[in-house]
């Protein structure tokens, strides 16, 4: 007995209430369909139907005595309880001479059976005995003419091979129009068999594609526990179409993993329930999940003797527990507004009156053998798919609604980050005017600052014998220093030649060590053909500036080595001093001016400096790597 499926979120009520008077009405044609073909039928033969019992799985004969009269539908497990073999059953009816041709419906057997009108065979299922072939939900039709039909007496014997536990036994037979007969047939054919295997098609589809969009969108759970639940059912529902009992031996072991899928449909129904609510139970979905584990191993140890038992009742089990899911969410739906349920609740009460009423058929109450619960599995799907569309929309409306928003917060983000781009250009340009004058500062405190120490201590030396054209020597080595400033971070963007802005300084440092006593030695090579930038040769003019002139400020020393030499890729000065040196150690916490100008310009050079002290040597060491178009 199928149960069938459930789905997600927010459909309209308008929609809702359409799609089930849309049902309704469907329903209400089928009915019309049904009676209007029960009205056109002519009047059909009366049938005489009687039933023995047979004494073997094997016989190919009925007995001759023992017959009772049967009213078809017809059961035999409420006549002979517990017997599983072969019932046989004999129709006979008086055929008008008049009538060339008949059509003959049998609606169902159940379980295998074998059919013979006048002692010629027309129709044998494949395995008469266990296995026995599963031909309970196939109709059969046959049409009836000359020589099978005769006129007066005709015999339809139908020999059943069944099991009492599956209500075992013959379905109605018609005899009437060709016509009429094969319409019937349709409808019983699109009823028992069509209709099932396209609910189970659908249901493979639905399965794979809900699957698929879990594994995309893993935290949206309720779609994983949907394809789960919808392959279960899909396994379930097989057993409506589903011929032979393999890979089992025997229909008890199909029974049992039948009953085993529906419990564990059930657990991933109620799973699938309270996770498309968005809610978590770990203590129902514990108990739900112990239960069925409970049911499957019971199913599977169980004899056969008592697994008849056992089946009845835990498909009980498993067919309430879906009812019960079902009006829960109806429930759930009716209390809460903005439930997601709300779209699904008039596919799930569908769900849950197909489900009762299936119910009733295993007990026995309603006496038929078609279930509903795989073709209400359409509702379900259909309100699925009709949840995922209404997703889709809001979704696109949403997407919409963000590009408007998000233009608008673009276009404020613009107007910000143009008013933050002026301010911090602003800034860029305050702290350019501050660099270049610290830069100069720099300059001014290097070059003139050393000329002018080295003319004062000329001055303190021997003021009194200064000539007025040494004074005016004096005057003009700072004017010239002052235009090595000018050349240097003047007009002139070009690369300069170094020699030649080396050579002026040269001549100018050696002339105030020579005038303090100090004598100054340079070595200075393969500078010929080096261009630098300004602002390159400007730092290192100054570098060295400010290194002499700390010897003649600190020293007090008597020699000093100058040192300036091309490498192929680097630049080394040197100075070295035999004054009274000074520990190096701690140096930049005590370093004056000249010191952190030292470092300052070797840092803007990206260059090494090494300072290396003690009494009698002093060494500052700069290398500076050149450019392959130095």
């Amino acid at each position: 007995m199928p149960y069938q499926e459930s789905l997600p979120q927010a459909v309209r009520p308008g929609f809702a209430a359409w799609l089930a008077a849309q049902i309704g009405t469907c329903f209400f044609l089928l009915l019309l369909l049904a009676a209007g073909t029960a009205l056109a039928q002519q009047p059909s033969p009366e049938l005489h139907v009687e039933a023995v019992r047979g004494s073997g799985w094997d016989e190919t004969a009925p007995p001759v005595t023992g017959w009772t009269p049967v009213t078809l539908p017809d059961s035999w497990a409420a006549r002979w309880p517990g017997f599983d073999g072969v019932v046989w059953y004999r129709l006979t009816w008086d055929q008008p001479a008049q009538v060339a041709e008949m059509g003959l419906l049998l609606h169902y057997l159940n379980m295998a059976g074998a059919v013979s009108l006048n002692g010629s065979p027309i129709s044998r299922d494949e395995s008469l005995v266990e296995p026995l072939t599963r031909a309970w939900n196939s109709p059969r039709y046959w049409l009836l003419a000359p020589p099978l039909l005769q006129a007066g007496r005709n015999t339809l014997l139908v020999r059943v091979s069944g099991l009492s536990a599956y209500q075992a036994g013959l379905g109605p037979v018609s005899l009437g129009t060709p016509a009429a007969m094969q319409a019937e047939y349709g409808q019983e054919r699109v009823l028992r068999r069509d209709l099932q295997m396209l609910g189970l098609a659908v249901s493979a589809a639905v399965s794979a594609f809900f699957a698929a969009l879990w594994l995309l969108r893993r935290r949206e759970t309720a779609y994983g526990w949907f394809a789960l639940m919808s392959v279960l059912w899909l396994l379930f529902g097989y057993n409506q179409i589903a011929t032979s009992p393999w890979p089992f031996a025997s229909n008890h072991s199909w029974q049992a993993l039948n009953t085993s899928l529906l419990l564990l449909f059930s657990v991933s129904y109620v799973v699938f329930a309270l996770r498309f609510c968005e809610r978590r139970m770990p203590r129902l979905e514990g108990f739900a999940l112990l239960v069925a584990a409970a049911g499957v191993l019971d199913l599977w140890l169980a004899g056969a003797a008592n697994l008849v038992t056992h089946r009845a009742l835990w498909t009980l089990v498993g067919g309430l527990t879906i009812i019960a899911v079902n009006s829960a969410s109806l429930v759930h739906a009716v209390r809460h507004r903005n439930s997601p349920m709300r779209s699904l609740a008039p596919f799930m009460a569908l769900s849950a009156v197909t489900g009762a009423h299936d119910l009733l058929v295993f007990t026995q109450v309603i006496d038929s053998n078609i279930y509903y619960t795989t073709m209400s599995s359409y509702g379900l799907l259909l309100g699925m798919a009709l949840t995922q569309a209404a997703r889709f929309v809001q979704s696109l409306k949403r997407i919409e609604n963000f590009n408007t928003e998000l233009i608008e917060e673009v276009n404020a983000a613009k107007a910000e980050l143009a008013a933050t781009l002026a301010q911090q250009h602003a800034l860029e340009l305050a702290h350019a005017r501050i660099g270049e004058r610290v830069n100069l500062a720099s300059d001014l405190h290097d070059g003139l600052g050393g000329m002018l120490v080295g003319s004062i201590a000329t001055l303190e030396r021997k003021p009194e014998n200064l000539s007025a054209p040494e004074l005016l020597a004096m005057l003009k080595r700072l004017r010239d220093d002052l235009r090595l400033i000018i050349d240097a971070t003047g007009r002139h963007d070009g690369a300069r030649a170094f020699g030649e802005l080396l050579a002026p300084l040269r001549h100018r440092t050696s002339q105030l060590l020579d005038a303090n006593g100090i004598d100054c030695r340079w070595q200075v090579s393969n500078l010929e053909t080096l261009e630098l930038p300004p602002s390159q040769s400007l730092d290192l003019l100054r570098f060295l500036q400010e290194a002499l002139t700390n010897v003649l400020k600190h020293s007090a020393g008597r020699r000093v080595d100058v040192a300036v030499t091309r490498a192929e890729t680097e630049l080394q000065l040197s100075v070295r001093d035999d004054g009274c040196g000074f520990v190096v150690d701690g140096a930049d916490k005590r370093a004056g001016a000249g010191l952190r100008s030292l470092r300052t310009r070797a840092r803007r050079l990206g260059a090494e400096l090494q300072l290396h002290s003690r009494p009698g040597e002093t060494q500052l060491v700069l290398r500076m790597p050149l450019a392959p178009a130095a």
